[in-house]
Order: structure tokens, then sequence, then C-alpha cells
């Protein structure tokens, strides 16, 4: 197995027949060298019904797992313990592959790269001006990418969970991992699809919110970097807005070097002015 295709799952059953036939549409080389997983995180939709529907026209391996509700970093983590793949990717339910994206992830098969990315049709993000970023450099460039991970390094590196919130965003992982190993980068598309209203990159904001262990599991990335750069500031200061308050910054002050915590204060509130002013 070379590649695992981890889809977590929450409501969103009607979209899964989309993404199901383009995989199985894809060159039939590869179909045996790659496995599909769908992660239902609690789910009250009729997600049993076609998930067993879409299990008869695979020329491809399924596994499918239930759970209970989580968000979908716990979804992300229960799909890593049981992938077999060389590499892991994240393909959520809204999104489908494009034409002959294996042809595209298979150019990884002769080789050995820690964090690799791919483009993302529906970002409409320009493309990759070089092949290796390190991380400052990659979160300049915004957007969302697909991120193809050596399944070793994402076991040593899942989310963190919390028992009492349900978001987590993606950067507390991609960001360590980039941090030790420059990202490959790839200008070829490997999936497309649309912003769903209601999903969590429409309702990011809210969410952060909402997650402040999740926020602060962010920042304590982030501040522990080997090199805490602009972008990587601004990324942080952009995260701790949502929960920028007194008790929030006295926590950050006192667990973080004046180095950092107070170029983070400072960047957080010119990110919040720089709102209130725009608004």
């Amino acid at each position: 197995m070379f590649i695992s295709i981890i889809t977590p799952l929450y409501n969103r059953a009607h979209y899964l027949n989309v993404l199901a036939e383009s995989i199985n549409n894809q060159n039939v080389k590869w179909l045996s060298k790659i496995e599909w997983i769908i992660v239902d995180d609690g789910s009250t939709d009729n997600v049993d019904e076609v998930v067993e529907d879409i299990k008869s026209k695979l020329n491809f391996k399924l596994k499918y797992i239930r759970k209970e509700n989580g968000g979908k970093h716990t979804a992300v983590n229960m799909g890593i313990d049981v992938s077999n793949g060389k590499y892991i990717t994240i393909v959520d339910s809204d999104d489908h592959l494009v034409e002959n994206a294996l042809d595209s992830l298979f150019s990884l098969y002769d080789c050995d790269y820690e964090i690799n990315a791919f483009i993302d049709e529906k970002s409409h993000c320009p493309p990759f001006d070089k092949e290796l970023y390190n991380l400052d450099d990659f979160i300049k460039l915004g957007g969302d990418r697909l991120i193809v991970i050596r399944i070793d390094i994402f076991r040593e590196n899942k989310f963190p969970i919390y028992d009492d919130e349900k978001f987590v965003t993606e950067s507390v992982v991609w960001n360590k991992v980039t941090d030790k190993y420059d990202i490959h980068c790839f200008n070829k598309s490997i999936i497309t699809g649309e912003y769903i209203e209601g999903g969590l990159t429409n309702n990011y904001k809210s969410l952060l919110k909402n997650n402040p262990k999740g926020v602060f599991s962010l920042l304590k990335t982030n501040l522990n970097l080997s090199n805490f750069k602009l972008n990587i500031l601004k990324q942080t200061a952009f995260h701790f807005a949502a929960i920028f308050t007194m008790k929030n910054i006295y926590k950050v002050l006192v667990s973080y070097p004046p180095s950092k915590s107070i170029k983070l204060i400072l960047a957080t509130a010119y990110v919040l002015i720089k709102r209130s002013l725009k608004n």
C-alpha cells in the first residue's frame, strides 16, 4: 500500500458518491496501491447506507469507521491509526480528485520525501515558484494545498485532543513537521471542490473563538518553533486574535520569553485594530 486517503465525515454522506467516483476513475494501475479510509465523526444522516452502496462499485480498498462526534481532527487521528500506506493525505468529503490525480501523486513513488504539497484547485492559489519551501515561506503563500505526509511522521505528530473542544487547526501538525523538514511542492493538481456553507473554512473564526485550547495548541507549536519569523508571527496573531483576553494575554506572558510573547501580543493588537478600522 502506497497512499492512504483519509476522509473525515460529518453529515456529508450525499457528497461521497462524487468523491468515490473520482477515485475509482483514476488510472487503474494505481488503484491496488491505495486505500480510502472514511471516518464518520458521529453523523446522523444515512452514511451507512451510502457507504454500503459505494463499496459494491469500487475497484480499490475501502475502510469505513464510525466514532462518536469529536471533531475533524479526532477523525483524522483515528484514520492514521488504521492506515497502511507509506504516505497519508486528507481529502475532505466535499472535495474530489481531478483527472489523472493519482498519476501526479505517484510521482512520489520512488522518493522518500517527508512532507509534500500539491495544488488544491478550489483555492485558486498561484503556482509554486520553487520546489522546496521552508515553513515561513510556505505560510506566506496562503490558501489551501493538498498535503501528503509520510505515515511514520504523521503518527509521531497526531493532532492534540481536548475532551471539551472539537476543533484544532491543521497548522498545528503541518507547522511542527515543516519546521523540521522542508516541504516539497509540486505544481500538479490533485483535488478540487467547493467551500460549503457551514463548513470549517466558512466558520473558521467562530471555531477558534469557541475552542481556545485548540488555539493555544497552535500558539504552543508556533512559539516553540526553531525560527519564529514574520509570517509565522502573523499566522499566530491571526489565531490569537480570536481569544485575545487579559487572561490569555497573561498566560502567554508567563509561558513564553518576552522576545516572543511581547511580539505576539503587539502583533495581535495590530490585527484587531486593523479589523476594527476596516469594519
